[in-house]
């Protein structure tokens, strides 16, 4: 009679899903890495530009500059910057992420300041329609475009207006879109 444990293993009855749960994470990472390369090919390739072509650096111990903010090294060698992309010359994806909010962000604030523009244009419009007398009737001074692109979608202040029934003109052709819009 041995006190140490018997060998004798009792096999489980729950499935191990080691291998299911490796499976996932490398198909989850795959689905990623493949979004992040999708994400790189829109972004145009001027915002990587600062990665690649950093200000002409000094090496200080042997005062030489060197092109490309490489510094030649003591044996010569250049070596290249931390955080200039990976071996094969290409981003990594830490860059194509941080730049592709920054290319969002600046497409974001030309969106907005077309807004703006549009908004004061339909204002001097209106103003002039009201000096002249002339009604405007063939655009809609209602609604920016943005609004209207937005409710096709179903976002915004006209989501689920039914189209063609927001702005001044309404374009209403029959009485069947009369009575739509008045719903």
């Amino acid at each position: 009679m041995s006190s140490l444990p018997r060998s004798n293993s009792v096999s489980s009855s729950v499935p191990s899903t080691a291998g299911t749960t490796m499976e996932n994470d490398k198909k989850r990472r795959g689905n990623i890495n493949d979004k992040i390369q999708q994400l790189l090919s829109m972004i145009p390739p001027e915002y990587f530009q600062d990665y690649y072509r950093r200000s002409d650096s000094i090496d200080y111990e042997n005062n030489q500059m060197t092109p490309g903010g490489s510094v030649l090294s003591s044996a010569g060698m250049s070596s290249k910057n931390k955080g200039t992309g990976t071996k094969d010359g290409k981003p990594n994806k830490g860059q194509i992420l941080t730049q592709a909010v920054e290319y969002i962000s600046k497409l974001q604030n030309q969106v907005d300041a077309r807004n703006r523009e549009e908004v004061e244009l339909i204002l001097r419009v209106k103003e002039l329609s009201k000096k002249t007398g002339v009604a405007i009737d063939d655009i809609n001074l209602e609604n920016t475009s943005a609004e209207v692109a937005l409710a096709k979608i179903g976002v915004g202040p006209l989501a689920g207006v039914p189209e063609g029934c927001y702005g001044s003109g309404n374009q209403k052709s029959s009485s069947a879109d009369y009575e739509r819009c008045e719903e």
